[in-house]
């Protein structure tokens, strides 16, 4: 087990053997630091972060026949943050994020460079103000496969924005590619979907999907109708959506949810 945990500007790194890891130096100019991960073996990497004050750029190579499960939980605080993700040849990433912060900005990119890698990303989030997470998936290599899925909930003054494009380029044969994003928006401002595939091969099976809206009315009413208050109406209702899939912040997403409908 391996954990990053990022407060105000401080970063400290509690590692092992199973990555190599390098922290450089904040720009004078553009207060940008940037954390090097090399994943050497198979793992499991912990990223905590709270009331962040720079940008950081995280580079994450994971080596051939390398399985590794990063686990990530921001809150409070406003992100800008850039992830560029590097898969080697059957290679299989799996990344769990919760969010919880003020306002967030975040650029993925990820980079299948070798055959058989596999990229499952899950993430969760409450917006409360301005959060926008951008992704770009390269299927580089043939027979590679992304999994992205986004799941979250507006609230209060939240504007919650997701955009992802995937790309396969001509020859990159057998390739995976699948996007799913759900906004459910409790709230009169305006959210936004962008999914976006490039395809330059038949030889792929692509597919996304995207929907923002609110709880089914059947869904709320069914509970009503038994007794359940609105309020843990909309609790449970908010679990079913955001826990499924998430196993190691299950227990602080549960948390963060009876923080807002109690």
């Amino acid at each position: 087990m391996n954990k990053i945990i990022i407060n105000g500007e401080d970063i400290k790194i509690e590692g092992n053997s199973d990555i190599e890891i390098s922290i450089g130096e904040a720009s004078k100019f553009l207060n940008v630091q940037s954390v090097k991960i090399k994943i050497i073996k198979n793992t499991d990497i912990i990223i905590e972060a709270s009331e962040v004050d720079i940008k950081l750029d995280f580079y994450i190579n994971v080596l051939k026949d390398i399985k590794a499960n990063i686990y990530e939980y921001k809150h409070d605080g406003d992100y800008k943050f850039q992830y560029k993700y590097y898969l080697e040849e059957n290679s299989h990433l799996n990344v769990e994020k919760i969010c919880d912060g003020k306002n967030i900005k975040e650029m993925t990119v990820i980079n299948l460079n070798g055959e058989n890698a596999i990229a499952n990303f899950n993430l969760k989030t409450i917006c409360k103000s301005l959060e926008k997470y951008n992704f770009l998936v390269y299927h580089n290599a043939k027979n590679t496969v992304s999994n992205i899925l986004n799941n979250g909930v507006n609230i209060l003054d939240g504007k919650l924005e997701f955009n992802v494009s995937g790309f396969v380029l001509n020859g990159m044969t057998g390739c995976n590619i699948d996007q799913k994003a759900r906004i459910i928006n409790m709230t009169e401002n305006s959210c936004i979907i962008k999914p976006n595939l490039f395809i330059d091969e038949e030889d792929v099976i692509a597919n996304h999907s995207a929907l923002i809206g609110t709880f089914s009315f059947e869904e709320v009413f069914y509970l009503m109708s038994r007794g359940i208050s609105k309020k843990e109406t909309l609790n449970l209702l908010t679990k079913g959506f955001l826990l499924k899939g998430i196993t190691y912040y299950k227990e602080i997403l549960k948390e963060i949810i009876n923080e807002y409908w109690r």
